[in-house]
């Protein structure tokens, strides 16, 4: 992914300076001062590595003290979590913080997003997606394993609640099949909850089938009369949806940074998902 967002970002006419512990630009997390000096080079970073609770942090931090907006593309709920709660620092220093930027929350968010614009009421919120992964690098994997320790999160009532992983599973249909799911604690949740408030929000994915070669996303806002309304999300590979979109924010952020702490389409809006390639958004009847 990382790869991807830069060439899309070099083939759209940005200049790129990729930063890691061995790449062009050295970077070490754990030189704060030499964080600093790199994040203050460019005027959007563009963070791909996970696992983001752990190491998007330092990142976050650097960008706000030399006022450079950041962008990263995690996906674990308490990393989304941790950026959306330093909003108010982010407002303060002038800087846009978006977390999030890529297949599963902002597919579905903006799921969500449509279906509030139509002026449904939420008392409970449900999202899930169904990822084709064309890869399994050891980033990912172990990415994905520390996100897993955080268990089955739901919210229920207003609260966070905890569950082993596996607990609460059922099943959903959307892109014409019906799929085994299960609750996971992923940013999908948080920017539900962001942005609809209600009381109750469950995010779920499906196992990855090797077969698929299309992603999909659900989401389904159930209004206080007990009236179920739905939409879903169609598009190709998940790691192309994810440099397609962490690159458009990215531009984005280049001409109308608005500080504050944001998930990707709260701050753009639904065309940043819907204008995606091979992108379709269906809202059901």
């Amino acid at each position: 992914t990382r790869r991807s967002s830069d060439l899309e970002l070099a083939r759209r006419g940005i200049d790129v300076a990729r930063a890691s512990r061995s790449g062009p630009v050295s970077l070490d997390l754990d030189d704060p001062a030499a964080l600093r000096a790199v994040v203050s080079s460019g005027r959007v970073v563009v963070n791909t590595v996970g696992p983001f609770t752990r190491l998007a942090p330092a990142v976050v931090a650097a960008c706000l003290e030399t006022g450079t907006h950041y962008v990263d593309i995690g996906n674990e709920r308490a990393a989304v979590r941790a950026v959306l709660d330093r909003d108010d620092e982010a407002r303060a220093q002038g800087v846009a913080l978006v977390t999030g930027a890529g297949f599963g929350l902002v597919a579905t968010e903006s799921l969500v997003l449509s279906l509030l614009a139509n002026g449904v009421r939420p008392a409970s919120v449900v999202v899930a997606a169904a990822a084709s992964s064309a890869h399994d690098t050891l980033g990912v994997r172990t990415t994905v394993a520390e996100t897993m320790a955080d268990g089955a999160t739901t919210y229920a009532g207003d609260e966070l609640v905890r569950a082993p992983i596996g607990q609460g599973a059922t099943t959903l249909t959307f892109g014409g099949v019906t799929r085994p799911v299960v609750p996971v604690p992923v940013g999908d949740l948080e920017a539900a909850r962001h942005l609809t408030g209600a009381p109750d929000v469950i995010a779920y994915t499906a196992p990855r089938d090797p077969a698929q070669d299309r992603s999909y996303a659900y989401a389904a806002i159930t209004d206080p009369d007990g009236g179920r309304h739905t939409a879903e999300l169609t598009t190709g590979e998940g790691f192309a949806f994810t440099a397609a979109i962490a690159a458009e924010t990215a531009i984005r952020l280049l001409d109308d940074a608005k500080p504050g702490a944001w998930t990707p389409s709260h701050l753009f809006g639904l065309g940043l998902a819907s204008e995606a390639p091979d992108t379709t958004i269906h809202i059901g009847r």
